[in-house]
């Protein structure tokens, strides 16, 4: 924990409680929706420490996006997930009230898989199907949830500064994407479409990072390194909620 501080805050250990100032956009992470071990700064906009954070403003426009900078490796996920979600967690989409992608290249939604990023074929792996997840079907292949526990499958090789993404696999630099319009979440890396598409997402929604084991996790909410797919744009506040 002290080790991910230090690096969070570039040396700087932090205060007790940590002030956050409102920048021009008003969407930023949620220092009352958040772990008891998660720490933010960076004007809300930098998550590190054990556990999650949702952002605080929710989905309510038809087509919302947002992205998520991978500052440092360690175990994370990212997605969406509603207010009852359990954010002393330290892994997104286990419980019925969070759907993300992890470090350790699984989409999960409460505790089941949907899908497995894989390398070898370019693609995702679809466990079950979008609507029974973690229900082998023929052909597919069953999937361990053990590796959530295990150090995240980032490649050996060192990839160069600003990430790559070329082996298919989200790695520390890369950027992740994730567009959601009330009928597909859909999550990207450096600008291309994982192909990953989660249906049924249910309730009013949050932005949601979970970090752990050294994590840190930059929120993107404009001036986007890939800019959203066509339509879609960034979220935008309710005036009831200014």
């Amino acid at each position: 924990m002290f080790c991910c501080l230090k690096n969070c805050l570039n040396g700087v250990l932090p205060a007790q409680s940590v002030h956050i100032t409102k920048t021009a956009n008003p969407v930023q992470l949620d220092s009352s929706h958040m772990g008891h071990e998660v720490v933010i700064i960076k004007n809300g906009l930098r998550a590190c420490g054990t556990g999650g954070v949702l952002a605080n403003a929710p989905l309510v426009q038809s087509k919302s996006y947002f992205e998520v900078k991978l500052q440092q490796s360690g175990h994370w996920s990212i997605g969406l997930a509603t207010q009852q979600t359990d954010l002393n967690q330290s892994v997104g989409g286990k419980d019925r009230e969070s759907w993300c992608l992890n470090s350790n290249h699984l989409v999960l939604h409460g505790g089941d898989v949907i899908y497995r990023l894989d390398a070898s074929k370019g693609s995702a792996v679809p466990n079950g199907g979008q609507n029974s997840p973690g229900h082998t079907v023929p052909g597919t292949v069953p999937v361990d949830l053990s590796p959530i526990s295990a150090p995240p499958a980032f490649s050996s090789v060192a990839s160069p500064p600003g990430g790559s993404g070329e082996s298919g696999l989200p790695q520390e630099g890369d950027t992740i994407g994730v567009a959601y319009d009330h009928v597909e979440l859909n999550f990207y890396l450096n600008g291309k479409n994982l192909n990953v598409p989660v249906l049924n997402v249910r309730g009013t929604v949050y932005p949601c990072l979970f970090v752990d084991d050294g994590a840190i996790l930059d929120i993107v909410l404009d001036n986007f390194a890939y800019g959203p797919p066509p339509g879609f744009e960034r979220i935008l506040v309710e005036q009831s909620l200014l």
